[in-house]
């Protein structure tokens, strides 16, 4: 059975994000990535326990919006080992060329009109996923749609695809068949459409959560057995 995963929820007030939470169990997640707002940024380890207990694992995600590259690579050095997930979202190309291919980035957002063009140029630099938020295509649901076309035809074939919420409303979530349904209907295969709510934002997950880990050594290099013993493993991460 596959196990789902709602990549990007936000959580702006304590009882709205516990309602978001017991949604999200109730659609069949399993998985949230939660982006913290305001007051809730110091919560994290009470909604752990929460989310826990309603049957959901609760992630922590940072959303990055910078202005230029070497914003971004400001942001990405003090933000180092905080959070769960990092995604960007690329309002230029400068942006996207570093977002696209810095190990440190989870994902990006191209948000529509984002003002260069997504083309076989910008695909060839591509090594970490591109997210469609579903709550953009309820704001503006003929131009969203335009460029969630353009990604999923240019860049779908190279770069991982991830769909998520993006809200802070429990009503506006949706089940995950239905946020896969958006990549599948603009041409995406059925199984790769479900592996963007599943196995494409787990993976990122699991690998993040053993980088954040005391067994974590250095890339492709991780402990094994008991933490007082000093056995290393070179498993590819």
């Amino acid at each position: 059975m596959r196990r789902y995963v709602d990549f990007w929820v936000i959580g702006e007030e304590r009882e709205r994000a516990i309602d978001l939470l017991k949604t999200l169990a109730r659609l069949g997640y399993s998985d949230a990535v939660m982006e913290l707002r305001g007051d809730l940024a110091g919560s994290l380890e009470e909604l752990r326990g929460k989310a826990a207990e309603i049957g959901i694992r609760l992630h922590r995600k940072l959303i990055l919006k910078p202005g230029s590259r070497r914003e971004l690579l400001r942001e990405l050095r003090s933000s180092r080992g905080r959070f769960e997930v990092i995604t960007v979202i690329c309002e230029s190309l400068e942006v996207a060329l570093v977002a696209a291919r810095d190990s440190r980035v989870d994902s990006l957002v191209i948000p529509p009109k984002p003002g260069f063009r997504i083309d076989k140029g910008v695909a060839s630099t591509i090594r970490n996923c591109v997210e469609l938020p579903f709550s953009w295509y309820l704001a503006d649901r003929q131009q969203f749609l335009e460029e969630a076309l353009k990604i999923i035809r240019v860049l779908g074939r190279r770069a991982g695809i991830i769909v998520s919420s993006a809200s802070s409303s429990p009503l506006l979530l949706r089940g995950p068949r239905e946020l896969a349904s958006l990549p599948w209907v603009l041409g995406y295969p059925q199984e790769r459409a479900l592996d963007a709510v599943s196995r494409t934002p787990l993976q990122i997950i699991e690998r993040n959560l053993l980088k954040l880990s005391r067994r974590y050594v250095a890339r492709g290099v991780v402990r094994v057995g008991e933490e007082d013993e000093e056995e290393v493993s070179t498993d590819i991460l």
